[in-house]
């Protein structure tokens, strides 16, 4: 018989904070690095959630670089 299985958890925010994308990027490769580095420690195989981290933090450079390049050519 199979275990039964437990949905994760809900988070929901209790307060939000504007940043800049250069500012969520930097706390993105904070937090990817760490979590990368707790989940080494314990061979945890949570790949998933690295990957749309890292997709994540790719995209708001691109975008940070796009509205970079817009503005200089204006």
């Amino acid at each position: 018989m199979d275990a039964p299985l437990h949905p994760p958890l809900r988070i929901d925010a209790l307060s939000s904070k504007a940043l800049s994308s250069k500012a969520t990027q930097k706390r993105l490769e904070a937090f990817l690095q760490d979590f990368q580095d707790r989940t080494t420690a314990t061979q945890g195989g949570h790949t998933a959630v690295t990957v749309q981290v890292q997709k994540l933090k790719d995209a708001l450079k691109e975008e940070r670089e796009a509205v970079k390049a817009a503005s200089t050519s204006s």
